[in-house]
């Protein structure tokens, strides 16, 4: 009973350290910049809803100009079947960039494109590395946001598998991102889908510093959940700032803790 006892306690404790640095984002001190939005910070300011079909829109937090060497973690999902537009990221971003002719900061977007939609831009994940916003102002195409015109919205490269892929309707998504001067890593479901350093964008030798944001596009009811960062400058060694690590959510670690506590109170109990 007693070697019982203690394997239960080495498993919870070997889960548990996935999390156990990860702390919550407070969303409600951030700002919303670039087009017609309504970001919706939600109970527990951890988790913010976007509800406008608009011009392209940052949800971020002005008070960090530094958030290098962090990774960020969470869950994005559509909550309506009404529209297959963009979602995604913004890193590096400064106050007033996103419509900004002297512009330097990185976007991870996300577009549906259902069957039977105008084509402008090809469904799937990509990053790219946008220099002039000046021109992003508009809803429709023809748009630098939309189109991914070369300088000023420079594609970077497509995802690994959802490079052509876009998202489902009602489906929730974990992410993790780890961001530094010389690395942008996203893994999205526990895949690794970007993984650049400088070398690959030309003319750059190290990424820009800047807030870590949210980004939507001619896309409503985006949900962007349980957001938590964790620094990697102080905790070099935690999951989630390996780059390309599965990150178990809090729920599925909460769940396996559950599962194994109750291993061990049958087995008490039996014997």
């Amino acid at each position: 009973m007693t070697s019982l006892k203690y394997s239960l306690s080495a498993a919870v404790c070997f889960a548990l350290p996935t999390v156990a640095n990860a702390v919550p984002v407070d969303l409600s001190g951030w700002a919303a910049e670039g087009g017609s939005s309504s970001w919706e910070v939600q109970p527990g300011n951890d988790t913010v809803l976007q509800t406008v079909n608009g011009a392209p829109t940052i949800f971020y937090d002005p008070t960090f100009t530094s958030t290098q060497g962090k990774a960020l973690s969470g869950t994005i999902s559509v909550q309506t079947s009404g529209d297959d537009d963009f979602i995604g990221f913004v890193l590096g971003y400064d106050a007033g960039e996103i419509f900004s002719s002297t512009a330097d900061f990185y976007l991870v977007d996300w577009k549906q494109e259902q069957p039977g939609s105008t084509p402008a831009w090809d469904a799937g994940m990509s990053i790219s590395h946008v220099t002039n916003g000046s021109n992003g102002n508009v809803t429709f195409p023809p748009a630098p946001y939309w189109n991914h015109t070369p300088g000023e919205v420079d594609l970077i490269t497509r995802a690994t598998t959802l490079g052509n892929t876009g998202w489902v309707d009602f489906t929730e998504y974990t992410f993790n991102i780890v961001f530094t001067s010389t690395l942008i890593s996203v893994v999205v479901n526990g895949l690794q889908e970007i993984s650049i350093t400088p070398a690959d964008v030309p003319g750059v030798s190290s990424f820009t510093d800047g807030s870590f944001g949210f980004y939507n596009y001619s896309q409503a009811q985006v949900l962007y959940a349980g957001i938590t960062e964790i620094d990697c400058t102080a905790t070099p060694d935690a999951p989630e700032c390996q780059p390309g690590a599965v990150i178990p959510s809090p729920a599925t670690l909460a769940l396996l803790g559950i599962g194994l506590a109750g291993l061990g109170w049958a087995r008490r109990k039996k014997s």
